[in-house]
């Protein structure tokens, strides 16, 4: 990984105040800790380095993944755990008060509207919101396709094609979305990762710069890609999606990249070591 951090110095890390860490591929896949993850977590709060989890996966809600990083080993609370549900809701709620909205998703996502007092629907929507929908019954699927060809807003809460696990990759929201694409001649607008929505986002809850704030992650076309064109740092890790090869043809490139989340603690540490002047 030389080559990558030649290109950009090391010292641009010492300019970071709040990382954003994703989760799946990132901390862990499916229910297998990667090596070192936690430690780097454990580093982040001893050296009072603030940070957010954020992930793009809408087949759950903050609650259950914070009990999964309980249950891993690393207690956190609703401060940090950041999602793309909140985001969409957050838009649902600030332009579309009113709006009456279908939910292609796992109850974990509905229940997240309905406690946000978003008004879910069965019948006549004004919007059809498509999330990972790990549930997936073809019925709802059809309905969802005659919502929005009988004109409501079609609207997709992440745009990942693909959830990796630890034994390969499934299907995510962005497939559903393209099947229903396929189907009406529809594009959906997106609200996780890499959308404008999710970085106004973040900047509002950490009060954050984005020259202060650092995304990790291990996927280029959401992880990395929400920083370009702006002033955050970008991290890849290549312990989920990405590989080596990948990196080398892609047309969205991290400022530095790492194996995992452990080769990345021990940069940390040496970088966030205070300056020690003579004299």
């Amino acid at each position: 990984m030389k080559k990558e951090h030649n290109v950009k110095n090391l010292q641009i890390l010492k300019q970071v105040k709040c990382f954003i860490l994703d989760l799946d591929g990132t901390v862990y896949l499916g229910k297998e800790v990667l090596d070192g993850s936690i430690e780097f977590l454990k580093m982040l709060e001893q050296s009072n380095i603030q940070f957010r989890f954020f992930t793009n996966n809408s087949s759950k809600n903050a609650g259950f993944y914070i009990r999964k990083l309980s249950g891993m080993g690393f207690s956190t609370d609703e401060s940090r755990m950041l999602i793309s549900n909140q985001v969409i809701i957050d838009h649902l709620q600030k332009n579309m008060t009113d709006k009456k909205v279908f939910v292609l998703g796992n109850e974990y996502l509905k229940s997240d509207f309905v406690a946000a007092g978003i008004r879910v629907v069965e019948e006549e929507p004004d919007v059809v919101a498509v999330g990972f929908d790990t549930s997936l019954v073809y019925e709802r699927v059809a309905q969802a396709c005659r919502f929005i060809r009988q004109g409501a807003v079609f609207l997709g809460v992440n745009p990942d094609l693909n959830c990796p696990v630890e034994n390969g990759f499934i299907p995510d929201c962005g497939s559903i979305c393209a099947m229903i694409s396929a189907s009406t001649g529809v594009k959906p607008e997106y609200f996780g990762k890499p959308s404008f929505h999710t970085l106004q986002y973040i900047l509002q809850n950490t009060g954050f710069k984005e020259n202060e704030i650092a995304f990790v992650g291990d996927r280029l076309y959401t992880d990395i890609a929400i920083g370009q064109g702006t002033q955050a740092v970008t991290i890849l890790v290549l312990s989920g999606e990405t590989q080596p090869e990948d990196l080398a043809e892609a047309a969205i490139q991290p400022m530095f990249t790492f194996p995992s989340l452990k080769e990345l603690t021990t940069v940390l540490r040496i970088e966030k070591k205070p300056e020690v002047t003579e004299g």
